[in-house]
């Protein structure tokens, strides 16, 4: 087992790690808050390392390593590229991006909506109710009138079209048995949001990327991995922008492009939403997949949401049908949240007991106080605890952490944020974890602002696993003649302190829906 020991050296955050728990006005790097948008100070040199050899420091700067904001980056990544190489990438019948667009966001339209071919929020009924799964969701609601824009029409002028706002490194989220290299997203707001904060739409395009040389397993996504190591070592902005652009829509170090059909959801990946649009309902998070065949052509479907139990189940007196089996099995996940890291609690997928929304204001998704303040449910709870001092509010409040409203918004502040045992936490920047609201100069320039948790909570965790898995591969790293000869590299070795079976497992630890 590797031990998760090896120093992180960091060029932008090291004092980052080192206020993780702090109040956020402490913090020693303040990004978040307005600023002009006007050119930033000279690129920030990096040294140059030159070959990487066993044993050797890897020096990451995590803001270009696993995520990049700056305006200059963002060039590329325009809406209307992805959504277009996504469609030239299907073997669907020819659909236009606008169409598509229109028949995904028609879903939030009772039938027959404006396309009466795509889904509508009212497709399935549960006791006479609009529903995903075996439970309720909100129907209609206001972003339904997307399905009637043309958001890639004079797009500079267009408050529906869309702008880019960051790119993200997801390696932590390959599989330890290399089914796949990880997650590599786009981060989307709707251009409205620049100057009307209550017409805001975030889309998050979360590709999960093929393994180029899966006989290797996870030592087969090194040059994966090595590409976004590799960005910490340069300090040409346009360098920077002109590789990560072929990453994603060329090719990533021999796996294709990120922006493929086939990563947003035939293969695995998926496309997040998270809204507030005008209207009374509240900011909610949802999930969807792209679909080669509906029919007679591609589209994006509407699915359940990872880690996200519906919140009534947490009631003593549930009136939802399998609420028992939920908390016996809510019970059973109690030694998972146990788990002494922010990064590492987990559950297992919660299957059939899935909510198909997340809704990040007022208390419904707040699990906690959706539990009541006593029962038997959160007595069976307190008896499964393991671990001195931990309480059933501070297992709770883990298991809201892993669900959208609770990462995004509902974890923030109060009694939420207790976690026990210690374990740091940071908030969202409200709703979000990286806004087109406001911005921040940076070493590169004007980049859009990374929120708390990500920069002091995420980063670093993520940071350290690039950088060990690098380290390790370096010293023994993977060839045709090896596995040939002894078979298939064993995963375990990268297994974090305090777990002992890949299976399940991804490089960055317990696999998370973040």
């Amino acid at each position: 087992m590797l031990a998760r020991t090896l120093h992180l050296n960091l060029l932008l955050l090291t004092a980052a790690v080192a206020a993780a728990g702090c109040d956020p006005s402490d913090s020693l790097d303040p990004e978040p808050g307005p600023s002009p948008k006007s050119p930033g100070p000279a690129p920030l040199a990096a040294p140059d390392k030159g070959g990487q050899l066993c044993g050797d420091d890897i020096e990451l700067d995590l803001r270009r390593s696993l995520v990049l904001s700056e305006f200059t980056v963002m060039e590329p990544f325009t809406f209307t590229r992805v959504m277009t190489q996504i469609l030239s990438t299907s073997p669907a019948p020819a659909v236009t991006p606008t169409v598509l667009y229109q028949r995904w966001w028609d879903f939030f339209n009772e039938k027959p909506g404006v396309h009466p071919d795509a889904f509508h929020c009212d497709d399935e009924l549960v006791d006479g109710s609009p529903a995903m799964g075996a439970f309720p969701h909100a129907c209609p609601r206001p972003e339904g009138r997307l399905a009637d824009t043309d958001p890639f029409d004079d797009p500079a002028n267009n408050p529906d079209a869309y702008i880019a706002l960051g790119v993200f490194n997801r390696f932590d989220l390959a599989p330890l048995d290399g089914s796949n290299c990880g997650e590599y997203r786009i981060v989307f707001a709707k251009q409205s949001g620049l100057f009307d904060p209550n017409d805001r739409n975030l889309i998050i395009f979360e590709a999960t990327l093929p393994n180029p040389n899966p006989s290797c397993g996870i030592e087969g996504c090194r040059p994966i991995a090595q590409f976004w190591a590799d960005l910490s070592q340069i300090d040409d902005i346009t360098e920077i922008r002109d590789r990560v652009e072929d990453f994603y829509f060329v090719d990533a170090a021999g796996a294709g492009p990120v922006v493929h059909a086939d990563n947003y959801g035939p293969k695995g990946g998926q496309i997040r939403t998270n809204m507030f649009m005008n209207g009374p309902n509240a900011w909610q998070l949802r999930q969807f997949e792209f679909v080669h065949d509906c029919g007679d052509s591609a589209c994006i479907k509407p699915t359940l949401l990872k880690d996200n139990p519906f919140p009534e189940l947490f009631q003593d007196d549930s009136p939802w049908p399998g609420a028992e089996a939920f908390q016996e099995w809510f019970v059973r996940q109690v030694p998972n949240l146990e788990k002494a890291g922010s990064n590492l609690f987990f559950t297992t997928d919660v299957g059939t007991f899935a909510s198909g929304a997340s809704n990040s204001e007022g208390e419904f998704d707040n699990y906690r106080i959706q539990s009541g303040f006593s029962g038997s449910f959160r007595q069976k709870i307190e008896d499964a605890i393991t671990v001195p001092g931990l309480t059933a509010d501070n297992i709770i409040n883990r298991a809201l952490a892993l669900s959208c409203a609770g990462c995004h918004e509902h974890n923030n502040f109060g009694e939420n944020l207790d976690f026990g045992d210690g374990l740091p936490w940071e908030p969202s920047l409200g709703f979000v974890h990286i806004s087109e609201e406001f911005t921040a100069e940076g070493p590169f320039g004007t980049r859009f602002p990374l929120s708390d948790a990500v920069r002091f909570v995420f980063l670093p965790h993520r940071g350290e696993v690039l950088q060990n898995f690098l380290s390790e591969t370096a010293c023994e790293p993977c060839t045709e003649k090896g596995v040939k000869q002894f078979g298939p590299p064993d995963p375990s070795k990268f297994l974090l302190d305090g777990f002992d079976s890949v299976d399940g497992m991804t490089i960055g630890g317990p696999r998370s829906g973040h």
